[in-house]
């Protein structure tokens, strides 16, 4: 096995929480190795000016690692989901659509609300000025003032152009009397940071081949690797190593173009592999010390998985919509029914997100539920109705946090190093479930509001198996707390098990709100990133929790 030198930290994954954390321990001067196990994505990859564009997406571009199968990618044994996992620099944010909503003050204290869920170890108070420095790094589109949320610092450029499909949900909405606001999103409306402004092409799912999308790969690491920090690609961790007082002393990985296995040493290990990736990684780490997995004393690795409650309502309307035009995925929120009312029968809220509907040949074949255009004589008149007329409301409700929709490890299947691969069940508590049902009706409301002519309703269910989620948020499953007994991590993103290990990613949220989590997976990594900075000769000095 080879051994590198020593240094002082080590990063594992690079999406969101490992280019954040890698970002600002270089630019302090800190040594920093990142370790990726895919590839960089140069943008000519990207299928963009290919014609078979939208097969793409469904295959060699699925956001589904089950069904893109590239060599760097390992299995999911799963039966209930295709989560979104993107095994290459920039994670995840190589292709999603950079929707960038913050969570909403209730969300930091479900505890206090109603004791299904806990509460934060901090408030939005105090996440807020690190959601600022979060949104100046990535570059954030939106209008500031939303009356639904806490006043905070403008956004980095102005919204971008909602087109006659804004026009009309933004009727709707009106007509019925509830909030609207532009959708935030790290998608520039303007050119900002040496980085173009969007153009509108409507393929973001493939990635975005200019930058002006917020991918890591253009908005951090070109800053970390100018401040020092080194990014190995193709080095797939399989464990972390202890030393003999029991702190983590380092990892393993394997060379993915050789084969070869090194070990990197670090005075600080971070894990940021999402909430599927990090629970794994954890779990393969078993020992004597820890045989149930590292810093699993308490049984919790792998726990609390949430995914959101998710459903599509689909709908037509006689006016031309530019459905396949602009940023993909919400153009607005509504968040009329964020806040929990136990008068609608359940705990907690969601939030309806208006979207669009991709491409043509993504539109005849069903679009996101099924509303297939007929083949034969029909097929054109159907087209030429349906074809960018239509528009999506994308309900997303926050999930309860359950012990048994967790990761564990594959008993059969295996990543080609021969490593175990992640084990994963989700379902829906029952008050997830009328959540669901809660916002599809709304959605329906809203499709009668501007006249739709054709309304289809997604709920993702799969027949035997029920619920089966696009699992696009991969949240919880290491999550930080007050309490060493119902925690995986401190307040600092610190396991209690071992001090001079971290987890930085989605893995360590307590709960998922009812809106997307990349904003606040990268405020949260700044705020904890930023504390080791201060603290971190301390840290190596006294070998021991940080202070509060």
């Amino acid at each position: 096995m080879n051994k590198h030198d020593r240094v002082d930290v080590v990063v594992v994954g690079s999406g969101m929480g490992g280019a954040a954390a890698t970002k600002i321990l270089a630019e302090a001067g800190l040594r920093v190795v990142c370790l990726e196990q895919g590839r960089w994505t140069r943008p000519e990859d990207h299928p963009h000016t290919s014609p078979d564009w939208e097969w793409q997406r469904m295959t060699n571009w699925a956001t589904a690692a089950n069904v893109r199968r590239r060599a760097e990618d390992y299995p999911v044994d799963t039966q209930d989901e295709n989560p979104l996992m993107w095994n290459g620099v920039g994670g995840s944010t190589v292709h999603y659509t950079a929707t960038w909503p913050r969570f909403r003050p209730s969300d930091f204290r479900k505890g206090t609300e109603h004791g299904y869920a806990p509460d934060w170890p901090f408030t939005y108070e105090e996440l807020a000025p690190y959601y600022v420095i979060n949104d100046r790094d990535v570059g954030v589109s939106g209008w500031y003032g939303d009356p639904a949320m806490p006043p905070h610092e403008a956004f980095q450029t102005g919204p971008l152009p909602h087109g006659p499909l804004g026009r009309i949900a933004a009727r709707g909405f009106d007509q019925l009397g509830w909030h609207w606001w532009p959708m935030p999103c790290a998608i520039l409306a303007e050119d900002y940071d040496g980085r173009p402004a969007c153009n509108n092409c409507g393929n973001c799912q493939s990635g975005c081949n200019r930058g002006s999308l917020a991918d890591m790969q253009v908005t951090h690491w070109p800053k970390a690797i100018k401040a020092g920090a080194e990014l190995r690609t193709f080095a797939r961790v399989e464990r972390v190593e202890l030393d003999r007082t029991g702190r983590a002393k380092g990892v393993v990985y394997v060379d993915l173009n050789t084969g070869t296995r090194h070990i990197q040493e670090a005075d600080v290990v971070i894990l940021a592999c999402n909430g599927i990736g990090t629970p794994r990684l954890l779990l393969n780490s078993q020992s004597n010390r820890f045989p149930n997995g590292l810093a699993n004393s308490n049984d919790l690795v792998g726990r609390f998985l949430m995914h959101h409650g998710l459903a599509i309502v689909e709908m037509w309307v006689d006016e031309p919509l530019d459905s396949h035009k602009g940023i993909v995925s919400a153009a607005m929120m509504c968040a009329e029914f964020a806040e929990t009312d136990v008068k609608r029968g359940f705990i907690n809220g969601l939030t309806i997100h208006i979207a669009r509907l991709n491409g043509a040949g993504y539109q005849a074949a069903g679009s996101h539920s099924g509303n297939a255009a007929p083949w034969g004589k029909a097929h054109h008149r159907w087209f030429k109705r349906h074809f960018a007329h239509g528009l999506c409301a994308l309900i997303v409700g926050e999930d309860l946090p359950l012990p048994d929709n967790r990761v564990t490890l594959s008993e059969t299947m295996v990543d080609s190093s021969g490593m175990a691969a992640p084990k994963v069940r989700y379902t829906l508590h029952p008050n997830d479930r009328r959540i669901v049902e809660f916002g599809i009706a709304r959605a329906l409301e809203l499709a009668e509001a501007i006249g739709a002519f054709d309304v289809k309703v997604n709920r993702f269910e799969t027949p035997g198996r029920g619920y089966t989620p696009p699992a696009w948020h991969l949240l919880g499953t290491c999550r930080i707390g007050n309490d060493p007994e119902t925690s995986v991590c401190n307040r600092w993103h610190q396991t209690w098990d071992v001090p001079n290990l971290y987890i930085m990613d989605g893995s360590a949220m307590p709960t998922s709100a009812a809106v997307n989590p990349t904003s606040t997976i990268g405020a949260m990594v700044v705020r904890a990133a930023m504390h080791l900075r201060d603290n971190f000769a301390e840290l190596r000095r006294a070998k021991r929790t940080l202070p509060n």
